[in-house]
């Protein structure tokens, strides 16, 4: 009797499961398998589908065009994984300290751009960017001059990075604040009584213990970034000269624009082997550290 009760109790983590399933087999599944199939094709949307088999995939590893908006993905990817790491560990630290006041304030106000609709955040901060944009006024009242956020091609991908920055750390400032928790006070009392100053018990037990914690905020962290779109398109729409086209905007443009639906499936597959490659080294990690 016990048995057919736990049964059942278990059969019925299944139905709870299946509607997510659902969804994700329509709208993930199914898309991915229906790419890797039109990465075959020559198609532009409108006329018949031809198939060139692995002719796609050539012409992408010659095409300069996707050489470099790949690399620019990853230039964008890491240097902005590395600059939410140190600023949502810094607030982390700032935030955690119960010598701070209304802090649970501090962290919902830090929280709130997480929770806002990206593509309204980057309107918003589109007309900031622009000549007599609030950003300008600030930077004419102060040095005397303007910048030219979105209209030079060195300065595009640096202002693209800084809204991707405000946007996502308040995310990962919460992971770090929850993986600081976890830390037992004792650890820090003791080597107070010591006579470790604040910098010494940082680097001795914050950091070491926080390890895990690091490790799933870069890896996390790479993996939503490279797959940023919302952001470089409402801003820059990958200009001026292709400074701001990462891979997923090369993907659009392609598809959509150009009507390369094959081409662009073709890159498709390559930036889902992208992100497998990221998944296995982030399972080989965790793996590591359990061992």
């Amino acid at each position: 009797m016990a048995t057919s009760r736990a049964k059942k109790i278990n059969n019925a983590g299944y139905w709870f499961i299946l509607p997510a399933l659902i969804l994700f087999t329509f709208f993930l599944i199914i898309p991915m398998f229906n790419a890797f199939r039109l990465s075959l094709f020559k198609w532009d949307l409108l006329g018949a589908k031809i198939w060139v088999g692995i002719k796609n995939f050539r012409n992408l590893l010659q095409d300069e065009d996707f050489i470099n908006s790949w690399g620019r993905t990853l230039y964008y990817t890491f240097l902005s994984a590395a600059i939410l790491i140190v600023f949502s560990f810094i607030f982390a630290l700032l935030l955690d300290s119960r010598k701070l006041k209304a802090r649970n304030l501090f962290q919902a106000i830090y929280f709130i751009p997480v929770v806002l609709v990206t593509p309204a955040i980057a309107v918003v901060w589109k007309l900031m960017f622009q000549t007599t944009g609030i950003l300008n006024a600030v930077v004419s009242l102060l040095f005397n001059t303007s910048i030219p956020w979105l209209d030079s091609d060195r300065i595009a991908l640096y202002s693209i990075i800084m809204v991707q920055v405000w946007v996502s750390v308040g995310y990962y400032m919460v992971m770090f604040i929850a993986g600081l928790q976890n830390i037992p006070d004792e650890l820090h009392e003791s080597a107070m009584i010591d006579g470790a100053s604040w910098f010494r018990r940082l680097f001795a037990i914050t950091i070491p213990l926080l390890q895990p914690t690091i490790i799933l905020v870069l890896v996390t962290c790479i993996i939503f970034v490279f797959g940023q779109f919302p952001i470089p398109y409402v801003i820059s729409q990958g200009g001026p000269n292709y400074s701001t086209e990462l891979l997923t905007l090369f993907i659009y443009k392609n598809a959509f624009k150009f009507l390369k639906v094959g081409y662009s499936s073709a890159v498709t597959v390559f930036y889902f082997l992208t992100m497998l490659l990221f998944s296995i080294i982030q399972i080989r990690i965790f793996q590591d550290r359990e061992a």
